[in-house]
Protein backbone atom coordinates (compact mmCIF):
# COMPACT_ATOMS: atom_id res chain seq x y z
CA UNK A 1 0.00 0.00 0.00
CA UNK A 2 2.76 2.49 0.90
CA UNK A 3 4.65 1.68 -2.32
CA UNK A 4 1.56 2.62 -4.34
CA UNK A 5 1.19 5.89 -2.43
CA UNK A 6 4.85 6.80 -2.94
CA UNK A 7 4.64 5.92 -6.64
CA UNK A 8 1.58 8.12 -7.07
CA UNK A 9 3.25 11.00 -5.25
CA UNK A 10 6.34 10.74 -7.46
CA UNK A 11 4.22 10.56 -10.61
CA UNK A 12 2.18 13.57 -9.51
CA UNK A 13 5.35 15.55 -8.75
CA UNK A 14 6.95 14.65 -12.06
CA UNK A 15 3.77 15.44 -13.93
CA UNK A 16 3.51 18.94 -12.49
CA UNK A 17 4.94 21.64 -14.69
CA UNK A 18 7.52 23.87 -13.07
CA UNK A 19 7.20 27.51 -14.08
CA UNK A 20 10.79 28.66 -14.47
CA UNK A 21 10.62 32.44 -14.76
CA UNK A 22 14.14 33.83 -15.01
CA UNK A 23 12.84 37.39 -14.59
CA UNK A 24 12.18 36.53 -10.93
CA UNK A 25 15.93 36.10 -10.49
CA UNK A 26 16.46 39.77 -11.33
CA UNK A 27 15.62 40.59 -7.71
CA UNK A 28 18.77 38.73 -6.70
CA UNK A 29 21.25 39.97 -9.30
CA UNK A 30 22.83 42.46 -6.89
CA UNK A 31 23.57 39.60 -4.50
CA UNK A 32 25.02 37.38 -7.23
CA UNK A 33 27.34 40.12 -8.46
CA UNK A 34 28.30 41.82 -5.19
CA UNK A 35 27.74 39.01 -2.70
CA UNK A 36 30.79 39.74 -0.59
CA UNK A 37 29.89 43.38 -0.02
CA UNK A 38 26.16 42.93 0.62
CA UNK A 39 24.38 41.56 3.63
CA UNK A 40 22.00 38.61 3.51
CA UNK A 41 19.64 38.61 0.51
CA UNK A 42 16.27 40.16 1.23
CA UNK A 43 12.99 38.24 1.50
CA UNK A 44 11.75 38.88 -2.07
CA UNK A 45 15.01 37.49 -3.46
CA UNK A 46 14.91 34.35 -1.32
CA UNK A 47 11.19 33.79 -1.83
CA UNK A 48 11.58 33.87 -5.61
CA UNK A 49 14.44 31.38 -5.47
CA UNK A 50 12.54 29.11 -3.09
CA UNK A 51 9.43 29.16 -5.32
CA UNK A 52 11.40 27.72 -8.25
CA UNK A 53 13.34 24.79 -6.78
CA UNK A 54 13.68 22.79 -9.98
CA UNK A 55 14.76 25.64 -12.24
CA UNK A 56 18.50 25.86 -11.62
CA UNK A 57 19.45 23.67 -14.59
CA UNK A 58 17.23 25.76 -16.86
CA UNK A 59 18.75 28.99 -15.61
CA UNK A 60 22.34 27.82 -15.99
CA UNK A 61 21.63 27.24 -19.69
CA UNK A 62 20.07 30.71 -20.10
CA UNK A 63 22.65 33.13 -21.58
CA UNK A 64 21.06 36.09 -19.75
CA UNK A 65 21.52 34.75 -16.23
CA UNK A 66 24.02 31.89 -16.37
CA UNK A 67 26.97 34.02 -15.27
CA UNK A 68 25.01 35.00 -12.16
CA UNK A 69 23.66 31.61 -11.11
CA UNK A 70 27.02 29.95 -11.84
CA UNK A 71 29.03 32.58 -9.94
CA UNK A 72 30.82 31.91 -6.63
CA UNK A 73 28.42 34.39 -4.98
CA UNK A 74 25.48 32.19 -6.01
CA UNK A 75 26.54 29.65 -3.39
CA UNK A 76 26.39 32.39 -0.76
CA UNK A 77 22.87 33.31 -1.87
CA UNK A 78 21.91 29.62 -1.85
CA UNK A 79 23.14 29.25 1.72
CA UNK A 80 21.51 32.48 2.93
CA UNK A 81 18.17 31.58 1.32
CA UNK A 82 18.35 27.97 2.52
CA UNK A 83 18.03 26.40 -0.91
CA UNK A 84 20.06 23.62 -2.48
CA UNK A 85 21.04 23.63 -6.12
CA UNK A 86 22.59 20.78 -8.06
CA UNK A 87 26.17 20.70 -9.25
CA UNK A 88 26.12 22.59 -12.59
CA UNK A 89 27.90 19.69 -14.27
CA UNK A 90 24.96 17.43 -13.43
CA UNK A 91 22.63 19.57 -15.55
CA UNK A 92 22.03 18.03 -18.95
CA UNK A 93 23.26 20.01 -21.94
CA UNK A 94 25.52 22.19 -19.77
CA UNK A 95 28.98 22.36 -21.29
CA UNK A 96 30.71 23.71 -18.20
CA UNK A 97 30.74 27.30 -19.47
CA UNK A 98 27.96 29.83 -19.78
CA UNK A 99 26.65 30.58 -23.26
CA UNK A 100 27.39 34.08 -24.63
CA UNK A 101 24.99 36.69 -23.29
CA UNK A 102 23.70 39.86 -24.85
CA UNK A 103 23.11 41.48 -21.43
CA UNK A 104 20.42 41.49 -18.81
Amino acid sequence: MSVVAITLMVEMHLGMAIDCDSSKSELCIQYFTDGASLSTPDSPCCENIQEQPGCYCEYIKDPKICKYVASPQAKEVETACRVKTPDPNSCSKFSGTCPPASGF
